[in-house]
């Protein structure tokens, strides 16, 4: 019994690490998802191109092979609500806000053209925005004569018991509802 108790206390203290890295640049939008378990690291990288039809294909490539994800237009604002849920998780008055922390939140954006006085004051604004944004380290230059590019880090932590419990929490609400 000691050992049961023992397994089940340690599946839930397991620390659960995952992060996202989004890429948008003159190769088109990519990214990566990972996680961490124990220390045990797990990464699929996906990328958002156009199929031989002309429609929005994602592909994902995990252990080396590439997957076309299948689309599911009625899980799409789902996947939105999540997001918003998980972002705003670290808010004062949220319920998981001392649960699942945002070790890194990076974004760096460089902005191409022509004009450098344009160039210059949409950097100037966006840099303005981002230092108003907390928690979020922002950066943003001007590339005059170079391509935009855009690239975005997220790494959140919190504990597999915490994690289940929460899951269980948002299946029983969606039942419900």
């Amino acid at each position: 019994m000691v050992w049961l108790l023992t397994a089940v206390f340690l599946l839930l203290i397991t620390p659960v690490r995952v992060g996202v890295r989004l890429q948008w640049d003159e190769n088109g939008p990519r990214g990566a998802v990972g996680m961490m378990v124990w220390g045990l690291r797990e990464q699929a990288d996906f990328s958002l191109g156009r199929g031989a039809a002309g429609q929005l294909r994602l592909t994902a490539a995990f252990h080396g092979k590439s997957l076309p994800l299948p689309q599911r237009k009625n899980r799409a604002a789902l996947g939105v609500k999540l997001l918003g849920r998980l972002l705003k998780s670290n808010g004062k008055n949220a319920a998981l806000g001392r649960l699942v922390r945002v070790n890194a939140m990076n974004v760096a954006l460089r902005l191409g053209g022509q004009d450098a006085a344009a160039l210059a004051l949409a950097a100037g604004t966006l840099r303005a925005i981002g230092g108003a944004l907390p928690r979020l380290r922002f950066r943003c230059v001007p590339a005059l004569g170079g391509k935009t590019a855009l690239r975005a880090v997220c790494i959140a932590e919190s504990r597999l018991g915490i994690l289940l419990a929460a899951w269980i929490i948002w299946k029983r609400g969606q039942k419900q509802s």
